[in-house]
């Protein structure tokens, strides 16, 4: 099965992934990855957004789990953190869209330990705010 390097942003690009929050929400991605039996094989949050690798079938197949790991996430947040939105100032947790890329197999370690390592990079986000 092809291998997806996935990645979406939370609304309007709003801090909303640190400490607590990006743990929780994690948490969250990969408990309903394996409760709806998705093969989530890296999973990383970033100051805005998140990055997965996912062994999926087939885009088709993709775009359900992206439906069913963001709506899931997105409600459970706001449920444990009911004052989320208004702090925010957001509706939804995340976009709308992701943005996926077909990774190879050969190049599976390297897109693992390149979204393992995204707090390696925090200095290029903060430099942006």
């Amino acid at each position: 099965m092809p291998l997806y390097h996935v990645w979406f942003a939370t609304k309007r690009r709003k801090w909303l992934l640190m400490g607590e929050i990006a743990e929780e929400v994690e948490e969250q991605l990969k408990t309903m990855a394996e409760e709806k039996e998705i093969k989530l094989l890296e999973c990383e949050t970033m100051v805005d957004h998140v990055h997965l690798l996912v062994d999926c079938a087939d885009r088709a197949h993709l775009g359900r789990a992206m439906n069913l790991l963001k709506g899931a996430s997105a409600r459970r947040m706001f449920q444990r953190y009911p004052g989320m939105k208004l702090e925010a100032g957001v509706n939804n947790f995340w976009q709308h869209r992701y943005r996926a890329k077909e990774v190879p197999a050969t190049a599976a370690a390297a897109v693992g330990g390149y979204i393992r390592t995204q707090w390696d990079r925090l200095e290029k986000y903060e430099r942006q705010h």
